[in-house]
């Protein structure tokens, strides 16, 4: 009989720089690095974040900042921890200080710190 560990250690983080999104709707690409910007000037960006590979990224942390005073939002394509219809959708306040890190279990993201996020 075997036991599993539930703990999946830290990956350690992408040695890249941070990415910047400046589109109306950018898919977030986390094969870039671990760190994310929103900036796009004078509107919204509507970004999108897919669900995490099961194997690749398992452990895996990433950081979304917003880098404008907009309202910019993120929506996961199946929710936090796949919840599905609901909680999908992350809100920034529109401050440049607000920010969300999400990890990834299971093959979904997990909200595991923010300041300034809305989640619907």
């Amino acid at each position: 009989m075997s036991t599993t560990n539930s703990y999946v250690r830290p990956k350690v983080p992408k040695q890249a720089p941070a990415q910047t999104y400046t589109g109306a709707s950018d898919a977030i690409d986390i094969s870039r690095g671990d760190i994310h910007i929103l900036n796009r000037t004078g509107n919204v960006n509507q970004a999108t974040l897919a669900d995490p590979d099961l194997v690749v990224d398992e452990g895996r942390v990433i950081w979304v900042k917003n880098g404008t005073t907009q309202a910019n939002t993120i929506t996961i394509t199946n929710g936090l921890g796949g919840s599905g219809g609901g909680y999908t959708t992350l809100t920034f306040l529109a401050v440049v200080a607000a920010n969300a890190v999400l990890r990834a279990y299971g093959g979904k993201w997990y909200l595991v710190g923010q300041y300034g996020i809305t989640v619907s």
